[in-house]
């Protein structure tokens, strides 16, 4: 049985924070997630071998729900969320990483939401901070949908890992929870599969900021993300209708015209624009060459 905080009798959750070379942003996640409304939780503080100031700056919070943990070895990312994971006590998880912060009432929001034992994630919208100039735009313009959403194209389009809480069972009962083999596209591989057993429920309103800047989306990394999904899709498209294929298809085109944008091929970006069969997206692509190099790369899909 889950422990339990008696003196507001609600279920634990474990707040996994994954850190390497944090210190930048660390005390904002943090203090968000100190003066959550919501008291009965734990912080696993899964120090993944960072060579800067991360660990004095955790230290300086005095509160015993913050536990320590330096990886027994570096690792990527999402062993070290499994790892972290396995380290925790709670009957829920939710992750803050340490660029990100939440919403004071996240947790008081989300958790009441695992009432129905059918629900494996609950999650809300989300925030997006542009940290060069500190401006904040809504993630989704629309309704978040809830219950069965085994669609990957609205798994990629609503649901993103900081406004996310788990079901620690569901998890678990997953042969695989965050795949290691993954860097970047970990996240919506697991909500995927997640999404084959379990239900969803979601707060409309965003509970958490996902805080864009120059270092979480590097070009190297958008070249990881396109060897990723196509290795990806080789995996799963046995389970996936033709329109999804089709669609991660689209979305691995879509990355390799963005990179070659980026190198300024535009002759080669040109090329691949070209092979798109919606002629709305070609159209769309090929008004992007007009786009300024630096509003590509502060594009970020999840």
């Amino acid at each position: 049985m889950a422990a339990l905080d008696n003196s507001y009798n609600k279920p634990l959750v474990s707040i996994i924070v994954n850190c390497f070379n944090g210190e930048k942003f660390l005390e904002d996640c943090l203090n968000s997630i100190l003066n959550q409304t919501y008291h009965n939780w734990e912080v696993i503080f899964w120090d993944n071998h960072s060579t800067d100031n991360s660990k004095e700056i955790f230290e300086k919070f005095n509160d015993k729900r913050f536990k320590y943990y330096l990886s027994p070895k570096h690792t990527f990312l999402y062993e070290a969320r499994d790892l972290a994971i396995k380290a925790s006590n709670g009957d829920f998880i939710a992750i803050c990483d340490v660029d990100d912060y939440w919403s004071k009432k996240k947790l008081e929001l989300l958790v009441p939401l695992f009432q129905d034992k059918n629900v494996g994630i609950v999650y809300s919208n989300l925030w997006i901070l542009n940290n060069k100039n500190q401006t904040k735009r809504i993630y989704v313009n629309k309704a978040l949908p809830k219950g069965n959403i085994d669609s990957i194209i609205d798994i990629r389009t609503f649901i993103t890992i900081p406004t996310v809480v788990i079901r620690k069972v569901a998890y678990f009962n997953l042969k695989i929870g965050f795949n290691k083999k993954y860097q970047i596209i970990g996240d919506h591989d697991f909500f995927v599969r997640i999404s084959r057993k379990y239900l969803f429920d979601c707060v409309q309103e965003p509970l958490a900021t996902y805080r864009l800047h120059q270092d979480n989306f590097t070009k190297k990394n958008r070249n990881i993300e396109i060897d990723e999904l196509e290795d990806w899709l080789q995996d799963v498209k046995n389970f996936l209708s033709k329109e999804e294929i089709i669609s991660v298809r689209e979305l691995i085109l879509y990355k390799k015209i963005t990179v070659l944008l980026l190198k300024k091929k535009s002759l080669s970006a040109i090329i691949h624009i070209l092979k798109f069969p919606n002629n709305f997206k070609k159209a769309k692509l090929l008004l992007a060459l007009l786009l300024p190099q630096s509003i590509l790369e502060k594009k970020k899909e999840f």
